[in-house]
């Protein structure tokens, strides 16, 4: 290297953190809420899909007297009552525990990736463009938070499709089968289709970061666009980032 020659930036590699370490991490955060939510889920679940058929069950077997414990019919009411209570329980601990979840682990995060910028090098670019850093900040950390509340719904519903699939054969064998062939084709068909997915959330929030980043270069140079006489041709690209990231947009959502 002669001595005329700017040294480049040095390259900040970041170990990157695994996916079970930061979900476990936001767990951690508030695990109150977390099992706030958890328990809320299990109640609503059981009150909305395994007791009214626990319940009809109960009905129908008192109706045809094969019942071996008879309930009557206001046993049955009151069973009803029973399963929409927790439904109405269930609810309030969402509302209870779900908004602070999002606004507190959103706020945890934002502050983590703004400190992780200002740490970088000032010669040091970011890896995305302004405008993706910017989605990122404003959408993407919505996704961890919603993705740990998940987990709740997912472990709970793995235990309902679990007591549900016992229950069915315990009726019927073949009954069950032909009622679980459907979900076990579209699942196939949706873990198929994901990684076209993937691209099409890909591409359209690089043109989602394509159009904020204009936003916040266009504020920066009013004072150049108007001395060029730019404003209808900087309008023009503009329409034309938006009428990209509508159809991207509208892909993605349609798939």
């Amino acid at each position: 290297m002669s001595s005329g020659e700017i040294p480049a930036a040095p390259e900040v590699l970041v170990k990157a953190l695994p996916t079970w370490k930061v979900i476990l991490a936001m767990v951690r955060f508030r695990p109150w809420l977390m099992l706030v939510d958890l328990l809320s889920v299990v109640i609503a679940r059981v009150g909305w899909q395994l007791a009214p058929g626990l319940i009809m069950r109960a009905f129908f077997n008192m109706i045809t007297g094969e019942g071996q414990v008879a309930f009557g019919m206001w046993g049955i009411v009151a069973m009803l009552f029973g399963a929409f209570l927790g439904r109405v329980i269930g609810g309030y601990g969402f509302v209870y525990a779900d908004p602070p979840i999002f606004s507190e682990i959103a706020v945890l995060l934002r502050r983590n990736l703004l400190k992780h910028i200002l740490r970088r090098p000032g010669a040091a670019p970011l890896p995305d463009s302004p405008g993706e850093a910017v989605s990122r900040f404003r959408n993407d950390v919505i996704e961890i938070p919603l993705f740990a509340i998940w987990l709740n719904d997912i472990l709970t519903g793995l235990i309902v499709i679990a007591v549900s699939i016992v229950l069915l054969s315990s009726i019927s064998l073949p009954v069950t089968l032909m009622a679980l062939a459907p979900l076990v084709i579209i699942g196939f068909i949706a873990n198929m289709a994901s990684k076209r997915y993937e691209a099409y959330r890909r591409a359209s929030r690089q043109a989602t970061g394509k159009v904020t980043g204009f936003i916040g270069e266009f504020f920066g140079a009013v004072q150049g666009v108007k001395v060029a006489s730019a404003e209808r041709n900087v309008i023009g690209h503009f329409d034309k980032l938006n009428e990209d990231r509508r159809k991207l947009a509208l892909r993605e959502r349609l798939y």
